[in-house]
């Protein structure tokens, strides 16, 4: 079933803490999965806000890709014109909305953009932020010590926890990443982060899992049993899924006006 009159905002990519003009401190996350959840919201007929970070994956980019070594050049020819003619089937209703700088604070103040421009209906909050930032972002190049070096980091602040303010109505999903813990470990701390964030979702997965080739995400929300998906099509099938628990807030809270 599409949802024509869905607008959606999805983040992905990470973000990063600058420690001088040079260096700067990131995460592994490439924005893959965030691009794949936007080409499933734009395949069902949404409008999207794809907020990313500078070097994240792109919603139909990522795909045009290809190696040189093993491609046979015919066969890559009729598969990037299906892509191109999917992706102009659906620009028209794709914005991108690449952060300048890349930081916590660049992000905080896009997604605001992005959410007070206009009513938003759902949105998937995929990048991957930053806990903590320097305290002081050095000018110039820090030196290369001879040894050890001590930068004292403060916690960043938690954006997601401000989007209720933003945007009162709107179906938000949250992400939890964690690393080498049990399933229930996990679905514990997303039924935690669903209530700190004011989330009606929070999609979690484990990256060991992830970089082991079998990712998982379990799609936990309160008063409602978790969730799991894995194999192919993973995006469409969360974002089917997200989809239709929205339309059910919208249609029952239609019901009680």
């Amino acid at each position: 079933m599409n949802s024509p009159s869905f607008q959606v905002v999805v983040t992905g990519g990470g973000t990063i803490a600058s420690l001088d003009d040079v260096r700067r401190i990131g995460n592994v996350s490439t924005g893959r999965f965030s691009a794949a959840i936007t080409e499933a919201c734009l395949a069902r007929g949404a409008r999207v806000r794809h907020v990313h970070a500078p070097s994240s994956a792109l919603p139909f980019e990522r795909s045009a890709r290809f190696d040189l070594e093993t491609t046979e050049p015919i066969a890559e020819h009729a598969r990037l014109d299906r892509l191109r003619e999917d992706w102009r089937a659906v620009r028209d209703r794709l914005e991108l909305l690449p952060l300048r700088r890349g930081d916590v604070a660049d992000y905080e103040s896009t997604l605001r953009e992005a959410m007070s421009r206009s009513p938003v209906d759902i949105a998937f909050l995929a990048m991957a932020v930053a806990d903590f930032e320097p305290v002081d972002r050095l000018s110039g190049k820090l030196e290369t010590p001879s040894e050890t070096i001590s930068i004292p980091f403060r916690a960043a602040p938690k954006v997601i926890r401000s989007v209720r303010d933003w945007s009162s109505d709107v179906f938000l999903v949250g992400f939890k990443l964690l690393s080498g813990v049990s399933e229930t470990q996990l679905i514990r701390a997303a039924e935690e982060a669903c209530v700190v964030n004011r989330a009606d979702v929070t999609l979690a997965n484990d990256l060991r899992l992830l970089q082991a080739g079998r990712h998982t995400v379990h799609l936990v929300r309160p008063g409602g049993p978790t969730e799991t998906f894995l194999g192919p099509e993973l995006a469409e099938r969360i974002v089917e899924r997200v989809f239709e628990l929205a339309r059910r807030r919208i249609a029952a809270r239609e019901v009680s006006s």
